[in-house]
């Protein structure tokens, strides 16, 4: 029971976070959407093409959990990499009519990953396996995550406290700095300790993570200047 409310649960708040990010690409246009976004190399429109990509990537791996049909995420690398480039090159139309119809597409499917299949390997690119259940949680990463990379309005303060919590978690759990030693601090009242521990960084969640993920500081406070985090990947 605790698997299904959890998966339940995150459906619920993929919704809302979803429909935040197509209200904020709602309002972008011709113009704007070609601008710069927090992803190197990439647009908005990248962001936004890649963002309907992913949502039915993952909805091939929610089949192989269903089904227990081997579905790869992507043809290939390169086709990945191709779809999003021709897909930044559409007008804001058709880039948000896909936008919106593969985010329905995953919704529509995911409620299937109920039950077993929640249980169930799947891999994703690179290798990766990860069980069915965890595939809304990517899939909430994904939206939130780039609606932030997309910088029209929204940041990680916009979003869920408890999703940001948790992602504070993962962030530094994927670290890998042997250089870096640190004490984060949350306003909210969160502690980690990297390394050894060392200078304290304070700040709210939502600022470490920032931080964490995308390497922007804002507002953290220490007694010497913030260093750079790893790079995301």
């Amino acid at each position: 029971m605790a698997a299904t409310s959890h998966l339940a649960d995150n459906l619920a708040l993929l919704e809302v976070e979803t429909a935040a990010l197509l209200r904020t690409a709602s309002a972008l246009d011709e113009v704007s959407v070609r601008q710069g976004s927090l992803c190197e190399g990439w647009s908005r429109a990248h962001v936004l093409s890649h963002l309907a990509r992913n949502a039915d990537a993952l909805g091939h791996l929610v089949h192989w959990a269903v089904t227990g049909e081997p579905t790869p995420m992507y043809a290939s690398p390169e086709a990945r990499d191709a779809d999003i480039e021709d897909g930044a090159r559409r007008p804001l139309s058709a880039i948000l009519a896909d936008l919106e119809a593969s985010a329905a597409r995953f919704a529509a499917a995911a409620p299937e990953l109920e039950g077993g299949p929640e249980a169930a390997e799947v891999e994703m690119r690179g290798g990766v396996r990860v069980s069915g259940g965890s595939l809304p949680t990517l899939r909430l990463r994904e939206v939130v995550f780039h609606h932030v990379d997309l910088r029209a309005g929204y940041g990680f303060a916009d979003a869920d406290p408890g999703f940001v919590r948790r992602s504070v978690d993962h962030a530094i759990g994927r670290l890998h700095a042997p250089d870096l030693s640190l004490t984060l601090r949350s306003r909210e009242g969160g502690e980690w300790t990297v390394g050894s521990g060392g200078q304290v960084v304070t700040g709210t969640d939502a600022a470490l993570l920032a931080w964490l993920a995308r390497g922007v500081d804002l507002g953290l406070s220490s007694d010497r200047p913030v260093p750079a985090p790893p790079s995301w990947g």
